[in-house]
Order: structure tokens, then sequence, then C-alpha cells
């Protein structure tokens, strides 16, 4: 599988002009036939969980589609989690941060691939014209006015009205113009025994043994509304190692190793920070541990797809549009009436109130309820049965 940075190009021969006017997309009850497709592209910017959550997308699309050429159009750092992925023939990086003209060179250089099918997951403004400049025969988008003059093919953002569904369902629904009527929600994320030995080694090095009950925290987000306060994932820390014996260790990404610092000297367990490790190595790790528990950010995600028990803290985000529909995985919550909110700021008098009042304990407990999924019972219980 190739990457490129699409602004070197070039892409081939420059294909004939299509023409093709705006006109009225055919929503999704009037689509039955089956698309033809050799060669498709797949768009989703954004953060690294949104990429994630696209995975099942590429599979569905690979068994459909098993002999056609499949690309996925992204940006630099959420493009690291496709690395090894076998439903794909490419990945096509776009900067973060463009100019005009680089976004003109960029369809220019879209164009050029000749693709029959793009699928835009976002739907934003600049991935809609891209689309639509393409110049694909068949252009697939959730269908959102005016930008759904862009596409020829729509479907619905909410079948049931007022009915929420995890994201990776939705994403999977619109497939189903296509022919696809996919259920796998499994999330993908590769990585190789070098991770493996990487992860192993760390856990040498801080004794940490395969039969000790390991619990992964990811205390940080960039959302301020989904951030629980430091002071309470210290005292979880302490909670979990004290009261059930488990091996703590703090998650961290970019920019964020300080914060996490401070979170770790604050607890009297002194929990264990991770190196500074890539996507895969730290799936690899998640792997070996018995349970996550943290924040709705990309760590989650990358949990979920190593198929671990997860334990969200949610604030001003619906748990169901993130959440698996599967046991194993749940949500805790304080249970205000505001919530959700579904906004990034929650200022005066509020405060985010939803995680400030959402109390350790609380959320302890609810670690406890997820102990029928996690690897080592015997051991979980034993050490709870030893605090009373």
């Amino acid at each position: 599988m190739a990457y490129t940075m699409l602004e070197e190009g070039p892409y081939g021969p420059a294909p004939t002009q299509w023409r093709q006017g705006l006109r009225p997309a055919p929503t999704q009850s009037r689509q039955q036939q089956r698309i033809t497709a050799e060669r498709i592209l797949v768009i989703q910017f954004r953060q690294i969980g949104d990429v994630l959550l696209s995975t099942p997308v590429l599979r569905a699309l690979r068994q459909h589609y098993p002999q056609s050429y499949i690309a996925f159009l992204t940006e630099p750092s959420p493009g690291r989690v496709l690395q090894g992925n076998l439903c794909l023939d490419a990945v096509f990086i776009r900067p973060r941060h463009v100019t005009w003209r680089q976004q003109w060179q960029l369809w220019r250089q879209i164009r050029r691939q000749r693709f029959d099918l793009v699928i835009d997951l976002i739907g934003n403004p600049r991935s809609a014209l891209l689309t639509y400049l393409s110049g694909a025969k068949h252009r697939l988008a959730f269908a959102r006015f005016p930008r759904s003059l862009l596409y020829t093919m729509l479907v619905r953002h909410h079948p049931v009205p007022d009915v929420p569904e995890y994201t990776v369902a939705k994403r999977l629904r619109l497939l189903e113009p296509l022919g696809i009527q996919a259920t796998d929600l499994t999330l993908s994320l590769a990585y190789t025994q070098r991770e493996q030995d990487a992860v192993a080694t760390f856990l040498r090095a801080h004794s940490i043994a395969p039969d000790d009950l390991l619990i992964c925290i990811d205390p940080t987000t960039p959302v301020l509304t989904r951030q629980w306060p430091g002071a309470h994932f210290s005292a979880l820390a302490d909670m979990l190692s004290e009261r059930l014996g488990a091996r703590v260790l703090l998650l961290w990404g970019p920019g964020e190793e300080a914060q996490v610092q401070a979170i770790a000297a604050a607890a009297r367990s002194r929990p264990t920070l991770i190196p500074a490790w890539g996507l895969d190595t730290l799936a690899a790790l998640l792997a070996r541990a018995d349970l996550f528990v943290g924040c709705n950010s990309a760590p989650l995600h990358i949990a979920v797809s190593q198929g671990i028990p997860t334990l969200t803290i949610m604030g001003a985000t619906l748990s169901v549009n993130w959440i698996p529909p599967e046991p194993q995985h749940r949500a805790v919550l304080a249970g205000l009436p505001c919530q959700p909110c579904e906004k990034n700021y929650c200022g005066p008098p509020l405060n985010i109130a939803c995680l400030r009042t959402l109390t350790v304990e609380t959320v302890f407990a609810a670690v406890q309820a997820c102990s029928p999924w996690v690897s080592k019972p015997q051991r979980w219980h034993a050490n709870v049965h030893d605090q009373h």
C-alpha cells in the first residue's frame, strides 16, 4: 500500500472531461441498482478517531469490490491509522492547512486519478467540492443541503427521527445504495511483532507480569467539555491500585505529557506513563490490557479495535454515537438534565458541571461493573474481596 502526499504528483495522464451539471441526487430509496466501480476513493479528514471509525467501511467495500482499486484521502496524523490496512491500495495525504491554490492543485491531482466512485464520509464544504470536482460518475454522501447538489447519491442522516445510532453503523448505512448490507462493526488497526516486542520490554522493565490486572487510563482530550478533572483521575488511579490491586498505565499523546505527569505526581500510587509511542505500539499495548478507562477520544476507539472492555467518561457528548453497542463497552456520566448538550464550550454558571460533579466513587463503581468482561475475573474478585 502506497502513502502519497498529494501535492507532489504526478498522477498519470489527464482525464477526459466529465460534464455533469448540478442536479438533485436520488435518495437512498430510489437507488436499487448495483454500482460498478473499478477505482474508488473514500474521503475522511479531521481526527484519528474519525478515520479509525471508518475502517469497517473499508472492509465492507473490499468484500464487495474485491478486484477494485480502493484509496483513502485523509490528513497526516489520522493517516497513520491506516498503515498496514489490507483493504486499501493507497492512502493519499492532504496537508492539514492548505491555501486555496494548494486546494486547487489537490482537486486537479484527484481528478487525474479517474475515480468512478467517491464516498465522502465527512461531508464538509471542502470535501463536498473535492468530491464533485473529482469527476467521478458516482458520488455518495449523507444528505445535507445545499451540499447535496454536489453528489449523485444521497443517504438520509437519520432514517428514524430522534433515534441516535453508533457512528460506525451510520457509516455502514451509507453503503446501502451500492448494494452493500454490512453489519460488522469491528474497527481495524494493525501492528507488527516489533510493536508487540516493544510493549513486552516496557512491561518487563516496570515489573508488570502477564497475570497482573492491567488498566490503561486516558486522562486527556483536546475538547474541554469531554475532560474529566485531572485530580479525579489521580484519585481514580489510587482506587484502582489500592482496592483492585491493578497496575495502572497513563496514556498520552503529543503535547499532553506535562498534563499527564501532573496527574501521576498527584496520585499516591504513582501510576506509570507510557513512552512516546506511535499509534501502532499503543494498539499493541491496549491489546495486552484488561480494561480501558478514559475520555471520549482516539485511544477509546483504539482500545475498541483491540477487543478489550472499555469504560468512557462522558460529558457533553451523546454516548450512543461513540460507544459500540456491545455490553463490554460502557459509558459513565453524571446524568444532569443538560446532558448531552453536544457543545465544545460550557461557561458560567455551569462550567462543565456534567464532568465536575461526576464523582470518583461513581466512576470506580462503573469500573467494578465491568468485571464480567475483564480477562482476569478471578484475580479481580479476589482483590475486591480482600478489601472487605
